[in-house]
């Protein structure tokens, strides 16, 4: 049987607590679809209501933080690797544009002592940009991940 770990547990919580917006201790479907998007799933509302469904145990139309993380480590490491890298990307792109710039990874790249100059990342960048544009989008992001690892 599968487990979140502790950070997951942490960021799934908080996260859940976000979108009940008023604070009621359970989701309905609208504030549920929102945090499906928010942790980085990619999935149809098709999909958002079935996963609804199926963690409304109770079938009373709400989905508690017991019910929610009770399902979340049912999801696959991968599923929750893309989410998680998804959700990096998203965090990473501070104009909302959709794109990394250099600025914009070199960030996300860098460690306490060993920052990541700009130059280093636009060489990265250029390892990845197939349309010459000097920036990532999410697919280019995910091939330098690939690289990177």
């Amino acid at each position: 049987m599968a487990h979140l770990t502790l950070s997951e547990r942490e960021l799934y919580t908080k996260v859940f607590l976000k979108f009940d917006t008023n604070g009621d201790g359970w989701l309905n479907m609208g504030e549920f679809s929102d945090l499906c998007k928010t942790l980085g799933h990619k999935i149809t509302q098709s999909q958002i209501q079935s996963l609804f469904n199926s963690l409304d145990t109770d079938k009373n139309s709400k989905v508690t933080l017991d019910e929610f993380l009770a399902v979340m480590p049912q999801l696959s490491p991968t599923e929750r690797k893309c989410a998680n890298l998804r959700r990096l990307f998203e965090k990473a792109d501070r104009d909302k544009d959709g794109l990394l710039s250099a600025d914009e990874l070199s960030r996300i790249v860098s460690s306490g002592d060993s920052p990541l100059s700009e130059d280093e990342a636009m060489r990265l960048i250029a390892k990845v940009d197939k349309n010459g544009d000097n920036k990532l989008d999410y697919k280019e992001f995910l091939q330098l991940v690939t690289l990177m690892n």
